[in-house]
């Protein structure tokens, strides 16, 4: 089975930040790369084994290649065949494989129907009918070696499985290629979210409820979350009034959580969830921003980390 390259990465990654469907406030995030490559800056993919080796190589190529954090490239991306020196080697095998059998399946036929109304079926045999039954594997390995001392960083098995049955009454959801360009393209981006951290914008809706505010504080409230809409800063700044006047609600203190996260304020916007979890919140959006804000962390401190091995720090 063999692929064109265009196909895996003629797709963009699709945006992590989607249209806000409700009341939201834009959140920076970060998720650090799951691999040790804090030192590495140069490096190569070579073709990886297999029918489908070359293409596939030649996308994930370009997907580190696209690969930015902090408002740059994180890494510089080599042709091995340059000769270029290059700091680590991404390498490894693919393998592609479909299996057709044929399968019987059985099916409700009608031998009489009603003569008063032709739809009313009033006996039924059930018959066999001739289907297939595909099924389509890809195994991929994957592994990034170090040049200068040739240990192995990092190594992924990658396993992806597909059984359909279509007969003639009923075809396949989708083509045998189909699926392989799908796999091949989300085993890439897999790729690339293991060696490389990535950051962006997602809208995380605020919490609406005014429940144990006063009514006066209440119409504030509300005007606040209508204002997020238009001026987030703005509706932050009036929470943050609010939160010096009154005593922090769930709602109040998690979106004073947010409006710290969304000005990067990390260390605030933990000690704002911890409030809200402390005044009774059971939001499951809570543990989400804590374990987000933690991922943010990581990617941060690897990425000071990567300067300061480059003495750039």
């Amino acid at each position: 089975m063999m692929i064109d390259a265009r196909l895996l990465f003629g797709t963009s990654l699709l945006a992590l930040a989607v249209p806000a469907a409700a009341e939201t406030l834009p959140i920076n995030a970060a998720d650090p790369a799951a691999a040790d490559v804090i030192d590495l800056i140069r490096i190569s993919v070579e073709r990886f084994e297999g029918e489908d080796g070359a293409a596939f190589a030649q996308a994930l190529e370009a997907e580190l290649a696209d690969a930015n954090f902090r408002g740059g490239p994180f890494y510089h991306v080599v042709a091995p065949e340059s000769g270029a020196p290059t700091d680590a080697l991404v390498t490894g095998t693919i393998r592609s494989s479909v299996e057709d059998v044929p399968v019987i399946e059985k099916r409700q036929r009608c031998t009489e129907y009603d003569p008063a109304d032709k739809k009313k079926c009033l006996q039924e045999i059930d018959v066999d009918i001739r289907c297939r039954r595909r099924t389509a594997t890809v195994a991929t390995t994957v592994r990034l070696v170090v040049i200068n001392d040739g240990s192995i960083r990092y190594t992924r098995p990658l396993n992806a499985r597909d059984q359909v049955t279509y007969c003639p009454d009923r075809s396949a959801p989708q083509s045998v290629e189909d699926y392989f360009t799908a796999t091949f393209r989300n085993q890439v981006r897999a790729i690339r979210s293991d060696l490389a951290p990535r950051d962006y914008t997602l809208d995380v809706r605020v919490d609406e409820s005014t429940k144990g505010l006063t009514k006066p504080v209440q119409a504030a409230f509300k005007a606040a979350v209508r204002q997020t809409k238009t001026d987030p800063f703005g509706a932050c700044s009036a929470w943050n009034l609010m939160s010096r006047d009154t005593e922090p609600t769930p709602a109040l203190a998690f979106n004073m959580g947010l409006c710290a996260e969304m000005e990067g304020e990390l260390d605030a916007a933990v000690a704002w969830y911890a409030n809200a979890q402390r005044q009774g919140s059971r939001s499951g959006a809570i543990p989400q921003a804590l374990a987000r804000i933690d991922r943010h962390r990581r990617a941060l401190g690897a990425w000071v980390a990567r300067k300061v091995s480059l003495g750039r720090e």
